[in-house]
């Protein structure tokens, strides 16, 4: 399947050492990937989130997905909004692609995501609000809480509200565009993006990615 995107989507089930590159790597816009069962999702599909922007904050809008999780989320993400979406003032900072897509089952807590080197053509703030949308479209899902980037199968830095860091990155990271409070869901609604932690405990905590 194809799908409009800019990264190419992998799993880790583990964290390792991530070596410290004092360079500066942009960091590119995840491609699409394949939606992929959500632990415990319905098999006929469900609602996610996707987190697009208007002005400098992110901001979540439904979609439905044939198996929510993950992959499913970020390729509807990479897909972009709609055009009623956009002249309502919603933007993306991805630049989608065409891209193959592929599975993308998480686990241990940290997802990890190969991007393409095209995204170093975001430039300024794009650049962190792009990584932003990736970070908080994957960790909707209580089995995500972070999320490492790596470019041709190696670590990369990725900024966040702090600077260039070479780990992997959670919601916490980017405070400075984190949505602004929604409306709580409707009486006997059982999930909603907002309710998700920005991180989840986890007994092995991750210092870095696990590349394959």
């Amino acid at each position: 399947m194809r799908v409009l995107l800019l990264l190419l989507v992998l799993l880790s089930l583990t964290a390792c050492g991530l070596p410290r590159d004092a360079s500066v790597h942009p960091v590119a816009v995840p491609p699409g990937s394949t939606p992929s069962a959500r632990s415990g999702g319905s098999p006929d599909g469900g609602e996610v989130a996707v987190w697009f922007v208007r002005g400098t904050r992110l901001e979540a809008v439904p979609r439905w997905a044939p198996e929510p999780g993950p992959a499913g989320a970020v390729a509807l993400l990479l897909a972009g909004p709609t055009r009623s979406e956009v002249v309502d003032g919603l933007r993306t900072a991805l630049s989608p692609v065409d891209a193959t897509v592929f599975p993308m089952v998480p686990a241990a807590g940290t997802v990890t995501i190969s991007v393409g080197r095209d995204f170093t053509g975001i430039g300024g703030g794009n650049q962190l609000l792009a990584v932003a949308q990736v970070v908080w479209t994957a960790t909707q899902f209580r089995a995500v809480d972070r999320v490492c980037f790596t470019v041709d199968g190696s670590p990369v830095e990725v900024p966040t509200d702090a600077g260039l860091v070479g780990r992997p990155v959670d919601r916490s990271d980017y405070r400075s565009a984190a949505p602004r409070p929604p409306r709580r869901p409707s009486a006997g609604s059982d999930w909603h993006p907002a309710d998700r932690p920005s991180t989840i405990p986890s007994t092995t905590p991750s210092t870095g990615c696990t590349v394959r």
